[in-house]
């Protein structure tokens, strides 16, 4: 079997391509495909653990705090002692790093729709339950 054949490096290649697109469109932004994910996923929340954003972003602790203090440099989220557990903290989105969410929402939905239209919409369904079923069981 060859390389280009296994499923893993297929995928891989199409998501490091997908990233780098999407980076392009946020490099105006002065943030990372991973940095608007955090950002999106505070977006209307009232924060969250380092532990609750790395499982909704499906990226280890210790990136997402890395990430995190990136974006607290840039003053797009605070770091906060929670009020109900203080060994704890809360991550919270900015007014800025809302601004900058609401900036890059359109662009972003644009490319999602570019992305989905390469699937024919009578298959669109088909590929939907089979991202679904890899995520689940992988």
């Amino acid at each position: 079997m060859e390389f280009a054949e296994l499923y893993c490096f297929r995928l891989g290649a199409i998501a490091r391509k997908m990233a780098r697109q999407y980076n392009n469109k946020l490099g105006a932004y002065g943030i990372t495909i991973v940095q608007s994910w955090v950002l999106l996923h505070l977006n209307g929340r009232e924060g969250g653990s380092i532990k609750d954003i790395a499982a909704a972003i499906q990226l280890d602790s210790p990136v997402v705090t890395g990430v995190v203090d990136r974006l607290v440099k840039e003053g797009l989220v605070i770091r906060e002692e929670d009020s109900h557990d203080r060994r704890s903290v809360k991550i919270s989105i900015t007014a800025r790093g809302s601004e900058i969410v609401a900036e890059i929402s359109p662009a972003l939905a644009e490319y999602n729709r570019r992305i989905k239209s390469i699937v024919q919409d009578d298959e669109l369904p088909a590929f939907e339950r089979a991202l679904a079923a890899l995520e689940e069981e992988l």
